[in-house]
């Protein structure tokens, strides 16, 4: 009779749960256990909720419970690894990805979380085999592809990197568009017309755009689809290309009867960029409107009485790591409290506004409406200061002295290569990385002292 009664206590916990009636479902789950000890499910489904709460202490302790009456369940010790991920107890959680692996060999989302900590910790080579083995069982799954070729960058394993790379085609702009010509896949085209067409962010074109005069010096045109606000820039920076604006409806010259090749703006990267080697040193292959930059220098010359002129970016509203690359502004003090320096506002959306003096934003100008005249902002600045945003590639693709604040891996994207000396992509940007993820002083402590 208990064991029915657990049953059906079970079953209008998980039905609470599901329903968001948090506080009923853990009174149910609480009588399941006094009902019926034994049973595993109400210990990790009270500890999920935990976790999700941010109790992660209580969660540990339900998860605990679960593999004491269960020990062979494999998702309670996949649970408690994510806990210690959460603590940043990464060689705990390492041992408890192996364990559920142990467990239920195919487990794909152990196999992710395990990668993951690999990663966290340095251990890339473990990371990248943790992630061959998913990619066996789900030859197709984005986010392991993706994670894949973070980790082949790293590793330096270019080619690999862009294979597993070009998986992003099936969740960016891009993928199941018929676009004219053939995909381009390294074949000579001298003579042909190209379309590179749209990337995946504002940040993605600009460092891709890199490429773009490598490849206008061989074919006889180059058609380039970018997002609006990139094009003014384009145009006057790469003078014989065609650069054209994305949209919903497709801009006719992307449908031109007259294009020979086609390939995503990254995609040249794969037989253009296949080690560092391949990347010649510049200082800025992005051109900003001469005169504007310097009415804008002598502006904030003006203002800074004589002061360095710095300006200052902050947040990322990406999805899905915009909040882990962002920097709190409270955690901005020890810079903004520099009284050499004279902070120019170089953030856009609505964390703009997020911080007042001695941050000072120029009313004529919006960074998030035209790039444009963001880069000629740039221009007029002595340096810059960033976390990972759109702002920090506009930066360094005009050769603006930049140093550039990461997270430690989580939302860090592969490109900014710390550590390196020098970005292969940016030159002129310098990388500032946290000790810890979600810890923010000590890489702000170093870019402060950096300047």
């Amino acid at each position: 009779m208990s064991l029915l009664n657990a049953d059906t206590l079970l079953g209008q916990a998980i039905a609470a749960q599901n329903a968001n009636d948090f506080a009923r479902a853990a009174t149910l789950y609480q009588q399941v256990i006094a009902l019926a000890p034994n049973r595993p499910e109400a210990y990790v489904n009270l500890g999920l909720m935990h976790q999700n709460s941010g109790r992660l202490d209580v969660a540990e302790k339900f998860y605990r419970g679960a593999i004491k009456v269960a020990p062979k369940l494999a998702i309670a010790h996949l649970n408690l690894g994510v806990v210690h991920v959460q603590r940043g107890e990464e060689d705990a959680a390492v041992a408890c990805f192996q364990q559920a692996l142990r467990l239920d060999p195919n487990r794909k989302d152990a196999l992710l979380n395990l990668a993951g900590a690999y990663e966290r910790t340095g251990e890339i080579e473990s990371a990248a085999k943790a992630l061959d083995r998913l990619i066996a069982l789900a030859p197709a799954d984005i986010t392991a592809n993706m994670a894949r070729a973070n980790a082949m960058f790293m590793l330096g394993r270019w080619r690999d990197a862009w294979a597993s790379y070009h998986r992003r085609h099936a969740i960016f702009w891009g993928e199941g568009r018929a676009l004219p010509g053939r995909p381009w896949r390294g074949e000579d085209i001298a003579g042909k017309t190209v379309l590179l067409s749209f990337e995946q962010g504002l940040g993605e074109q600009i460092m891709f755009a890199s490429m773009v005069p490598e490849i206008a010096r061989v074919a006889q045109h180059v058609v380039v689809e970018c997002e609006a606000r990139l094009v003014a820039l384009f145009r006057r920076s790469f003078p014989d290309v065609e650069a054209v604006p994305w949209s919903a409806d497709w801009h006719p010259r992307v449908r031109g009867a007259d294009i020979d090749f086609h390939a995503a703006l990254g995609d040249p990267g794969l037989w253009l960029r296949d080690g560092f080697e391949s990347f010649a040193a510049h200082d800025g292959y992005l051109v900003p409107d001469a005169t504007r930059a310097a009415d804008l220098r002598q502006r904030y010359g003006a203002l800074a009485n004589g002061k360095r002129i710095v300006g200052l970016a902050w947040h990322s509203a990406a999805v899905p790591f915009g909040p882990q690359k962002s920097i709190p502004p409270a955690a901005l003090a020890p810079l903004l409290a520099r009284e050499d320096i004279f902070w120019i506002n170089l953030q856009h959306g609505p964390a703009r506004g997020e911080i007042g003096a001695p941050l000072w934003a120029d009313p004529t100008i919006d960074p998030a409406g035209d790039f444009d005249l963001l880069a000629a902002q740039i221009a007029a600045l002595d340096i810059v200061v960033s976390a990972s945003t759109a702002t920090a590639h506009v930066a360094g693709s005009i050769g603006k002295p930049t140093r550039l604040i990461l997270p430690k891996v989580l939302g860090r994207h592969w490109y900014w290569f710390p550590e390196r000396d020098a970005n292969p992509w940016y030159p002129s940007v310098k990388t500032f990385v946290q000790d810890r993820d979600g810890v923010w002083d000590d890489a702000i402590a170093r870019a402060a002292a950096a300047l």
